[in-house]
């Protein structure tokens, strides 16, 4: 329910102002239902004219298993890119295009296979023949490596675009990306709007879209985020 508001908001804000083997497969009620808020985002984005050829070019597929890998133990176990190609929708115009993965263990075990959405960079619990299932159910799956909290950060786009954001204020972020474009915005739960009204931010899941100001797109959070958290959480116990 959380993520349904903030998308009201981010939508509210868009329309107002600014192998060798392939399978399509139309999605189940369900499935739709799964649809995750950057996909959404983009979608308003780009009914609103905001979304560029560029934005839309998408991860690699070195992009997309680096993805994958930075979620699990790299120790144990193995990713590797599939011969397969996934496509999921009833159209042209609703089609999502996914990279597949294999998950194997020391002993060559495959533990799963993972769909990353090529435009998103969204993760997928594969289970075959067209079928994708929330992330969370992956037989791999950590929360806390996954779950990136806060606004705080360094994120970056499919395009290499990368974004800072810093925040000593609770209603306030101050954003900076790495064509020089900065600004301060007004912070309401999930969403912000810069000062200066032309761009909307939206936080879901360690992924922050952006529509509006020649960047919209999807800024996936680094790694070091969570590192980063973690060395503040610490110097905090200790002058305590």
């Amino acid at each position: 329910m959380r993520r349904s508001v903030a998308m009201v908001v981010l939508g509210t804000l868009l329309l107002s102002g600014c192998t060798q083997q392939t399978d399509v497969m139309e999605p189940t009620a369900e499935e739709t239902a799964k649809v995750n808020p950057q996909t959404q985002a983009l979608e308003a984005a780009t009914q609103a004219g905001l979304l560029s050829e560029d934005t839309a070019a998408g991860l690699s597929e070195q992009e997309a298993l680096q993805q994958v890998a930075g979620g699990i133990d790299e120790t144990e176990y193995t990713v590797e890119a599939t011969e397969e190609t996934l496509s999921v929708g009833t159209d042209a115009t609703s089609t999502r295009e996914y990279y597949v993965f294999e998950v194997s263990d020391a002993t060559g075990r495959t533990v799963g296979k993972v769909a990353v959405d090529r435009e998103t960079g969204e993760k997928y619990n594969y289970l075959g023949d067209g079928v994708l299932d929330d992330y969370a159910t992956f037989p791999l799956y950590d929360a806390d490596a996954e779950q990136h909290k806060g606004w705080p950060g360094s994120y970056v786009s499919p395009t290499g675009i990368a974004l800072t954001i810093t925040q000593e204020e609770e209603t306030e972020i101050v954003y900076c990306f790495s064509d020089g474009t900065e600004g301060v915005a007004a912070v309401n739960g999930e969403t912000a709007k810069s000062a200066d009204e032309q761009m909307n931010f939206l936080l879901a899941d360690g992924i922050v879209t952006v529509a509006g100001g020649g960047l919209t797109g999807n800024y996936t959070a680094l790694a070091e985020n969570d590192a980063s958290a973690e060395q503040q959480d610490t110097a905090e116990e200790k002058t305590e």
